[in-house]
């Protein structure tokens, strides 16, 4: 430290004094002690009444010996000590004059030690010398109380620096308690977490042993299954069931004669398909049991031997058939109550009575050889002898419960295996009677017909596949026949591709491929032609070959567009899908439909350009967010312009530039058979869609021009080229330029001749009341489905033109479905009238925000109850933002709406920025807690004045409500507002949230929420947070969206206070986008249902690979 001449100026009351300025290694600045030896009071400073802070190091303590930043040329203000500190440094004055007194009677010995010296003077002498003494001892009584004041001064600085020492160490230990707490507090919290996953991976434990235990019983069920399976197919190399049926009737006949000569009668054999739970049904009436296979039977060769040998069997066999059985794996209905089909006539003819006989004349064959002596045979049976027996009517009709087969003894394999000897086959292969033979999962050889093993081997093979479909994270639609699968890696890929071969009940594939070559692109194409797969939809990321790109080959996607298999393309989301060097064939005529979404073609659209070149037949080309600028638009209208025969283009936000309308104009006109064509969302400007509608216009059937620059000129082009009704849709919304008066006339009379399906009108200032109800009145409501019109003053003239159209008798035929219209100038009475008239469109949608509806005057409760109960029966989308509903407004409609809960078809209901208070806003959540129709609510204020007042009402709401998908609320508080998310968090996909309070501890309940497992949050909007406001629990909110994997779209915005820059919050955003397109496909609806903005939705979805 050295001192320079620089001074810094000190004022204490009245008193101003310079004080030298001190230079160091850490800068210029003012020792304190410097400046108490010019004040010795001096504790802390000011300037213009702000505190004047001690210099401190980077960990924010104070710089020993203490100092102060310079001012130059300002005035610091000293402050003192307070008066009790200084009042404990002073000495007592009883004490002080106590001193004064010992001094003065020391100092008087000394001149008085000599008595001898006394008595020599004179009286005058004495006085003078008394003067004297006097004088000294007042100037040393000065003297000691000026050393014993400086004394006093330095003892009293020295206390102030120890005690000022001693408050900085306190200070210091405090802060030191506070993080020593906060390190514990997170230390806790880290061991709960830690407790947390030592239970989850004990659970998982116990579910790996539990997996582990059922894969054995699986491999042991298998094992078994496999010796079963070894040991019958060798064994039963034959159908094992059958029965034997007489050819001819034998009713009147003696039963006796017909068993004397089983030599001369004919049998024939019937085999039984073994079905049951192990087959697939067939058939218009599933049937799935035992039967008759379709087959004319064998003629039996030995009679007398078969029926010594198989009697017993046989026998059991047709009571089983005639009586009916049921079982666990085994079911045959009783005969009379199933319908024969499919069988031989002379089989079907006399069935019942065929089976009847052969019961008979079993039971008694069958009784006879029982009678027999042990070890005579069967060929050696003595029929004459029996005669007597076989006569007896009483043993020839056995009963349901008949013991004449308890002699049954089993068959086995060589018994089996021996059935054909007895049978005179026409057979020239192994097929007997129709049967094929299966295994079960249990290693049983079942043999069944035909139908049933189709049935079987296809259904088999649909649940493998089936099966493999959901193992990637797949859907299969069987109504539709579209399959969506997510392929991560190549033998994902290899083994899906299998079982897709095997299966032909689908005619549609989505799939998304991850992590590919260019092999696994040319496997998918060699699959894809051993299926029934028409349209493909592909999205492919990270591709791994890259040297397969550069190589001047047919691309795999090109092999698999000229494979002539499938008809309709759609490519979303491919990085260099057609590389600047690829051989492209010639031509392509299969293709009828190609899409693109979301893809680049800076490098190749001149290959573009000519594949579109190649594909003569196609009818319908969709390009959607691909950037054709200059010479990119050039290139693929060139190869636009060789498809003759195109019906559909769409080039929808593909940044089409202004002045290209001559270009589009002139390869339009070349489309002789074109029907409909999307524009939308790009930068055209007016002139160029009057080129474009003057080049077209006349003969399309669907035009599509929102976000575009279509004005006055367009409207104007419009109504003079079409003059026929061939127009059935219209889309001219979201216009950059508003209609002017004349612009607005001619579309008016435009849509008065059109007999549109879908009709959305352009936004425009100068549309008034009475023009928007001459448009309405003017519409033909025969045909249309889809009415929008929006951003207009329509009040209520429109309201009642409209409630006039659709209550008119002549329209009763009303097929509108979508309806959405914006009625800012309407009061209650015209919204009233239009409820009464609305019909039972699907998807009916009231704007009245911005409206007179609610003023603050009073309002009929009656008309109020009626708009509100047709709103909750009719409507699917209200909109009353700041329409003046106040509270009594909002009691009446959650009364109305709880009345009409059951037929509720409300889906998006938006009351916010109202003159609601708190209380009516409660009443509104509650009200909607048990609605199963709602998607959206939207119910913020700022008139909820007290802050966190809704979170208690909020908690409920969300604690029951399980269709909510999207909420917008104010005034809540933090802690609330996590515990009603984290009862609900696998719903929400939105939450936005207003004046955010609460304290520090609930910043740990929020991230509890924000790592859940459970969560589906994929927008977070927090705005006027009054929380979570210093450095520690930012930085604990950024670890827990750390741990976060669903939040896409993320605004967190601080009220007064402390600020921060909302980059901080955001370091983990795109990572959770990247997880997102890889693993749910870039579900762009969840997106929109979310409430992201279209660019927000465009930079979630794009692929950065």
């Amino acid at each position: 430290m050295t001192r320079t001449h620089q001074t810094q100026t000190f004022q204490l009351n009245q008193l101003t004094k310079e004080v030298t300025v001190t230079s160091g290694a850490d800068g210029v600045y003012v020792l304190l002690e410097d400046v108490r030896d010019a004040f010795h009071l001096a504790d802390e400073f000011t300037l213009d009444g702000e505190p004047v802070p001690f210099l401190e190091d980077e960990h924010h303590e104070r710089l020993f010996p203490r100092r102060i930043a310079i001012h130059p040329g300002r005035v610091l203000t000293v402050v003192p000590l307070p008066d009790k500190d200084i009042q404990s440094l002073i000495v007592d004055p009883a004490q002080l004059a106590m001193i004064e007194e010992s001094y003065v009677f020391r100092s008087s010995l000394s001149p008085l030690s000599s008595p001898s010296s006394g008595l020599s003077r004179s009286s005058s002498s004495c006085q003078l010398s008394d003067a004297t003494l006097e004088e000294k001892i007042h100037t040393m009584l000065e003297s000691h109380h000026h050393k014993l004041q400086e004394t006093q001064d330095h003892h009293t600085d020295t206390l102030m620096e120890q005690l000022v020492d001693l408050q900085s160490q306190v200070g210091r230990l405090q802060q030191d308690l506070h993080e020593a707490n906060a390190k514990i507090a997170e230390q806790m919290h880290e061991m709960a977490e830690m407790q947390t996953k030592s239970l989850e991976l004990h659970q998982q434990s116990i579910d790996m042993q539990q997996i582990a235990l059922d894969k054995l019983m699986r491999l042991q069920t298998k094992i078994t299954a496999v010796l079963t399976q070894t040991f019958e197919l060798h064994e039963y190399p034959a159908p094992r069931l059958f029965i034997v049926l007489p050819e001819v009737g034998y009713e009147g006949l003696n039963p006796s004669s017909v068993l004397s000569s089983f030599a001369l009668t004919k049998f024939r054999l019937y085999f039984l398909c073994e079905c049951g739970p192990h087959t697939t049904p067939v058939g218009s009436r599933q049937l799935n049991h035992i039967h008759i296979a379709r087959h004319e039977g064998y003629e039996i060769t030995r009679p007398t031997e078969f029926f010594g040998k198989y009697g017993s069997y046989v026998l059991k066999l047709l009571m089983m058939l005639k009586n009916g059985i049921s079982l666990a794996s085994l079911a045959v209905p009783m005969l009379s109550l199933v319908n024969i089909v499919d069988l031989p006539e002379s089989l079907v003819k006399g069935l019942g009575d065929k089976v009847n006989t052969s019961i008979q004349l079993l039971s008694v064959y069958q009784d006879v050889i029982d009678r027999q002596a042990p070890g005579l045979g069967a060929d050696k049976v003595d029929v004459t002898a029996n005669r007597e027996a076989l006569s007896d009517q009483s043993i020839m009709v056995p009963t349901k419960d008949s013991d004449a087969n308890d002699s049954f003894v089993p068959m086995e394999g060589a018994d089996f295996r021996m059935l054909s000897s007895f049978l005179k086959k026409k057979d020239q292969d192994r097929a007997l009677g129709n049967l094929f033979r299966t295994v079960n999962e249990e290693g049983h050889v079942k043999w069944i017909c035909l139908d049933h093993y189709r049935a079987t081997y296809h259904n088999k093979q649909d649940r493998q596949f089936e099966g493999e479909v959901a193992l990637n994270q797949g859907t299969y639609d069987h109504q539709l026949g579209k399959v969506s699968v997510i392929l991560s890696s190549s033998y994902a890929a290899e083994t899906f591709m299998v079982a897709m071969t095997r299966a032909h009940a689908f005619n549609e594939l989505d799939v998304h491929l991850r992590n590919y070559s260019y092999q696994d692109l040319r496997h998918l194409g060699i699959a894809l032609l051993s299926t029934n797969v028409s349209k493909l939809t592909l999205r492919a990321h990270q591709y791994k070959d890259f040297m397969a790109v550069g190589k001047r080959r047919i691309h795999a996607i090109l092999k698999m567009m000229n494979s002539g298999k499938i008809r309709c393309f759609h490519f979303k989301q491919i990085k260099d899908l057609f590389p600047s060097k690829t051989v492209i064939p010639k031509e392509m005529p299969s293709i009828l439909s190609l899409e693109l979404t979301t893809m680049s073609v800076k490098e190749g659209h001149e290959t573009l350009g000519e594949i579109l070149r190649s594909c003569k037949n196609l009818s319908e080309l969709r390009l959607t967010e691909v950037p054709l600028k200059s010479q990119r638009l050039t290139s693929v209208l060139k190869g636009v312009a060789a498809c003759t025969k195109l019906q559909v283009l769409s080039l929808r936000a593909c940044d089409i530039p202004s002045q290209s309308g001559g270009a589009l104009a002139s390869t339009l006109k070349t489309f002789k058979q074109l029907k409909e064509l999307d524009l939308g969302f790009n930068l055209l400007e007016d002139s160029d869609i009057c080129e474009i509608i003057e080049a077209v216009g006349g003969r399309l059937e669907k035009l599509w021009l929102p976000y575009t620059g279509f004005g006055d000129e367009s409207a104007i082009a419009l109504e003079r080229v079409v003059v026929s009704s061939h127009l059935k849709c219209l889309d001219i919304s979201d216009s950059v330029n508003e209609l002017g008066v004349e612009g607005m006339e001619s579309i008016i009379r435009l849509t008065s001749r059109l007999q549109c399906t879908e009709l959305v009108m352009p936004r425009t200032t100068d549309l008034s009341d009475e023009s928007c109800s001459r448009m309405v009145r003017g519409l033909n409501l025969r045909q249309l489905e889809r009415l929008e019109i929006e951003g207009s003053n329509c009040g209520d003239l429109t309201a009642a033109a409209l409630a006039e159209m659709l209550a008119d008798p002549n329209h009763s035929h009303v097929v509108l479905t979508t309806l959405r219209i914006d009625l800012p100038n309407i009061t209650l009475d015209g919204a009233h009238m239009l409820g009464r008239a609305l019909g039972d469109c699907r998807l009916l949608k009231l704007s009245l925000r911005h409206s007179l509806l609610f003023q603050p005057v009073v309002v009929d409760r009656r008309l109020l109850e009626d708009l509100f109960r047709s709103a909750g029966s009719r409507l699917t989308v209200l909109d009353l933002r700041k329409s003046n509903m106040n509270d009594e407004v909002a009691l009446v409609m959650c009364e109305c709406f709880t009345e009409t809960s059951a037929i509720c078809r409300l889906e998006y209901l938006d009351v916010s920025r109202n003159q609601m208070t708190a209380a009516g806003a409660s009443r509104v959540l509650d009200c909607f807690q048990s609605n199963q129709s709602l998607r959206v609510l939207r119910i913020e204020s700022v008139s909820f004045t007290d802050s966190g007042c809704m979170g208690h009402a909020m908690k409920r709401f969300l604690e029951v409500n399980s269709s909510v998908q999207r909420l917008s609320i104010s005034h809540v508080n933090l802690r609330d507002l996590s515990l009603g998310l984290a009862a609900r968090c696998h719903v929400l996909k939105s939450i936005e949230v207003q004046y955010v309070d609460g304290e520090v501890d609930d910043i740990f309940s929020w991230g509890e929420f924000l790592h859940s497992s459970s969560n589906t949050l994929l927008r977070l909007v927090i705005k006027h947070a009054r929380v979570c406001e210093d450095e520690r629990s930012l930085e604990y909110l950024c670890q827990c969206l750390k741990q976060n994997k669903t939040i896409l779209d993320l605004e967190w915005e601080f009220d007064q206070g402390w600020k921060v820059d909302s980059f901080v919050l955001q370091r983990y955003i795109e990572r959770n986008q990247e997880l997102w397109r890889k693993s749910a496909g870039s579900r762009a609806d969840d997106l929109v249902l979310a409430g992201m903005d279209p660019w927000t939705i465009r930079a979630v979805s794009q692929s950065h690979d």
